[in-house]
């Protein structure tokens, strides 16, 4: 029998990877510290204690991140010719290496600076201008980072709804909405990647991520 004739495996890794994932994410931005106190020094203060837990959520953002990425990938050679789908993956591999960086130095740079410096710092003064450039570098990349993965599921959803699946349209006109509105919430300034903003960027995605790993599911295995 002709290698060409086997019919194609079910995407059901992948498709599960994005459904858990992208609820995952979710889940981790629940238990994402922020710092808080009366002063600048009560505020550092509280930076580096939180900073144990702010890695762990990070580090969990991060694979969850790469998963997606590597599922998303997986799942668009289902699109072999379709320019859509093609320039989708490109802007989503610059968003999410921008996520990453979002996340290596709001989890990792910034603590462990903070950390190191509360005890040999002369006053907290000398510490804020390097937290505040580390934090105007994440904001940076996360805004980077909403942007371009915003754009690439809007381009994937173009491709979602050109077809006669109605699972895949229902899918794709969610993603054009919902990347759309991230879009124009951020570029318009109504979208402050805080906590509380960013948690909504990943559950507007995530629900994307799911509705695509679903109807990865349905496919027949012979498409």
């Amino acid at each position: 029998m002709n290698a060409a004739t086997h019919p194609r495996p079910r995407d059901t890794l992948p498709a599960l990877v994005l459904i858990g994932a992208g609820a995952s994410s979710a889940v981790a931005m629940a238990f994402h510290p922020s710092a808080y106190g009366a002063d600048t020094q009560a505020r550092l203060q509280h930076l580096a204690e939180m900073s144990p837990l702010s890695l762990h959520v990070h580090m969990a953002m991060i694979a969850l991140i790469v998963a997606l990425w590597c599922s998303l990938a997986y799942l668009a050679r289902r699109w072999p010719s379709s320019g859509w789908v093609w320039l989708a993956m490109r802007l989503y591999a610059l968003g999410a290496s921008a996520m990453l960086g979002a996340a290596l130095i709001s989890g990792f740079i910034t603590g462990a600076y903070v950390g190191r410096m509360l005890s040999l710092a002369a006053s907290a003064k000398e510490m804020l201008p390097p937290v505040l450039l580390a934090y105007s570098a994440n904001q940076a990349l996360a805004g980077f980072g909403t942007v371009f993965l915003s754009l690439a599921i809007v381009l994937w959803s173009v491709a979602l709804v050109r077809g006669p699946d109605r699972y895949a349209h229902a899918c794709g006109v969610y993603g054009i909405v919902a990347g759309a509105l991230c879009l124009i919430a951020y570029a318009g300034r109504l979208l402050s990647l805080d906590v509380t903003g960013m948690t909504a960027v990943v559950v507007a995605h995530g629900v994307w991520y799911g509705l695509l790993g679903v109807w990865a599911l349905r496919r027949p295995a012979s498409e």
